[in-house]
C-alpha cells in the first residue's frame, strides 16, 4: 500500500491547484469530528482556511494520495520554534481501515522535524482508542493536559524529537 502513496505538502502545491486538497482536508476532518464530536472555533478556522492558520503561521498541511485522491491528511502546527502540534488527522471514508494513519504520523514527524521541532505534541480524546494506539505506536507518550482551545481534548501526547 505505501508504494501507491504520493505524498504532498500544502506548501508545495501551486496556489491556484490547491483548492480540491483544501476541501480534502475540510471535508475528511468534519466528517470524523461530527461523528465523535462538534466542530468547534478552532477547528472552524483551521478547516476553513489552513493557508492562514496553518501556513502563514509557520506550520504544514499533509497529504497522503491515491490514484491522485486524498485519502489521508494532517497537519503540523506551530506553536514556536521547538515547539509544534499533530492536529487535524483524518482519513477519507474509502480508505478506512487500511493502514493509512500509520503511514502518516511518520510523515508527520518527520515534517515537524525538518521545521525544526523539539517536541510535538497532540491533544485526542480518549474514546479515539485506535488514534491513541497508533499514536503510541510511532512514540507519544502521555503527558499532563494543558490549557486547551477544545472542549473534547482530554488527552494530551507528545514525542521529543
Amino acid at each position: 500500500m505505501q508504494a501507491l502513496i504520493t505524498w504532498l505538502n500544502l506548501s508545495d502545491i501551486p496556489p491556484k491547484a490547491r483548492k480540491p486538497y483544501i476541501q480534502a482536508f475540510s471535508y475528511i476532518n468534519c466528517a470524523w469530528i461530527n461523528e465523535y464530536f462538534v466542530l468547534e472555533d478552532k477547528d472552524k478556522k483551521t478547516l476553513g482556511d489552513p493557508e492562514t492558520y496553518v501556513l502563514k503561521l509557520g506550520g504544514e498541511v499533509l497529504f497522503g494520495c491515491i490514484n491522485n485522491e486524498v485519502a489521508v491528511t494532517c497537519c503540523v502546527l506551530k506553536i514556536n520554534n521547538e515547539l509544534y502540534e499533530l492536529s487535524k488527522m483524518g482519513v477519507a471514508e474509502a480508505y478506512k481501515g487500511q493502514g493509512l494513519a500509520s503511514l502518516l504520523v511518520p510523515q508527520a514527524i518527520a515534517t515537524a522535524t525538518r521545521m525544526g521541532a523539539k517536541t510535538l505534541f497532540l491533544e485526542s480524546n480518549r474514546r479515539l482508542t485506535n488514534a491513541l494506539a497508533i499514536y503510541e505506536r510511532h512514540g507519544f507518550r502521555e503527558v499532563p493536559m494543558q490549557e486547551t482551545p477544545y472542549a473534547r481534548a482530554d488527552i494530551r501526547m507528545e514525542i521529543i524529537l
